[in-house]
């Protein structure tokens, strides 16, 4: 009898012990994980799909690799890719576009490949800027466009320097509308390209080192392709460990040939008091 008793109870417990698994009784109920949303579109408020520039064709293959090694080791001419700043309001953009094109006397190159020339020409671009695709504030809190640099060393090729920075930046900046234009007026050789910050899906730029990173790499791909040396390694991949942070305006200095140091002032002599 107490056997029977014995395995009755043992058969309930395993019926009771099963029963309060599948109520999760005493448990922290787990949640379902939600589905992954893409970015939001902060033009239409919905979900899009999330864009993120290729590769160069045959990165970080052998061949890649291998011609990648022989520039470090060599000391390749390194290229140089710089935020410069950005315009905050329709005012300042209006008057970026307008410098850089020296008052539309450059052509420019917008993402369509249309040439822009003259100052009618330039005002259109703002225009459009304003009007079309995300709308731009007269008074933003944050970046409506990003002012950019691509630049190497005086010497390089001017014309392949113009090609690869516009492959660039159609691989970069796709489904934002940007311009470029190259200037001659320093020795190195170099071109500016504006970007609006919001595409036409609505989502934001918004570069990081990863970004700029990236940015050098496929300008350096596109400058080889074209025939001149150049790469893109960090300072630690050349082997160099003190980093030399030089301003903008040394940078432009220099690059004249005109000193970065200011003479001393002359010192006023003192002046003898009648007592």
């Amino acid at each position: 009898m107490a056997t029977a008793n014995l395995d009755l109870g043992r058969g309930w417990d395993d019926t009771y012990r099963g029963f309060t698994d599948d109520l999760q009784l005493g448990r922290k109920l787990a949640k379902p994980q939600r589905a992954k949303r893409g970015p939001v579109s902060s033009w239409t408020g919905a979900s899009v799909p999330a864009r993120a520039a290729e590769p160069y064709p045959g990165q970080g293959s052998r061949a890649d690799v291998y011609a990648r090694l022989q520039g470090v080791a060599k000391k390749s001419r390194q290229v140089m890719v710089k935020i410069t700043g950005g315009g905050k309001t329709t005012w300042s953009i209006r008057r970026h576009l307008a410098y850089i094109s020296r008052e539309g006397e450059l052509p420019m190159t917008d993402q369509n490949g249309n040439e822009i020339v003259g100052v009618e020409a330039v005002r259109d671009v703002s225009w459009r800027w304003i009007h079309e695709g995300p709308a731009l504030s007269d008074v933003g809190q944050s970046k409506q466009a990003f002012n950019i640099i691509f630049s190497m060393p005086e010497g390089t090729d001017a014309k392949a320097l113009h090609d690869a920075v516009q492959a660039t930046a159609e691989h970069e900046f796709a489904g934002h509308q940007w311009v470029m234009v190259q200037h001659f007026d320093e020795p190195h050789v170099h071109a500016h390209v504006c970007v609006k910050a919001v595409g036409f899906d609505g989502l934001r730029l918004n570069p990081r080192k990863a970004d700029l990173h990236r940015w050098r790499e496929r300008f350096a791909h596109e400058l080889r392709e074209r025939g001149v040396e150049a790469e893109a390694t960090r300072r630690v991949q050349r082997l160099e460990r003190t980093k030399v942070n030089k301003p903008w305006a040394a940078t432009r200095l220099q690059d004249r040939g005109e000193p970065t140091n200011a003479p001393p002032a002359a010192v006023a002599p003192a002046r003898a008091h009648a007592w």
